[in-house]
């Protein structure tokens, strides 16, 4: 139950998905993103779920109860495994793009998903995405996880 609130919220998020673009040609804004996600992620990979779940952004917070959030992806985790190795593939901003004739502008609302190949051990392979959110003190937090 508390997997398939995860999921929702990412799904429910990656509505104004625009297509993505490989990662290695990504702005300023989007390496910013992709750090923080990282970061983020670092915190998923040693099992501080609680401490994952705090750093995430307000409506992802709102939208999937800290219970849920630690029993769901402890579950989902387990079914994978240790990361063995992960790096960032696909990146798009959700929704409008900032200004191109203006790179590194980011301004709060802003969205930037990012598709990550992942290997677990026991050689299973998969794709997580995380929605990143520019919060409005200007912190990029996750907003949506999902593995698939």
């Amino acid at each position: 139950m508390a997997s398939v609130l995860v999921r929702c919220v990412v799904l429910a998020l990656a509505a104004g998905l625009v297509p993505l673009a490989p990662a290695q040609g990504m702005s300023t804004v989007q390496r910013e993103a992709l750090n923080a996600a990282e970061v983020w992620l670092a915190r998923v990979d040693k099992q501080q779920y609680g401490e994952a779940w705090s750093a995430a952004a307000e409506p992802f917070r709102a939208s999937v109860p800290r219970a849920a959030w630690n029993e769901g992806i402890a579950k989902l985790r387990k079914e994978y495994g240790r990361v063995a190795s992960r790096k960032g593939e696909k990146i798009a901003f959700v929704g409008e793009a900032p200004d191109p004739s203006a790179p590194g502008t980011s301004k709060p609302g802003m969205k930037v998903a990012i598709h990550f190949d992942t290997k677990f051990a026991g050689s299973k392979a998969a794709t997580e995405e995380v929605t990143m959110l520019l919060e409005s003190d200007g912190v990029w937090r996750p907003t949506g996880y999902y593995i698939q």
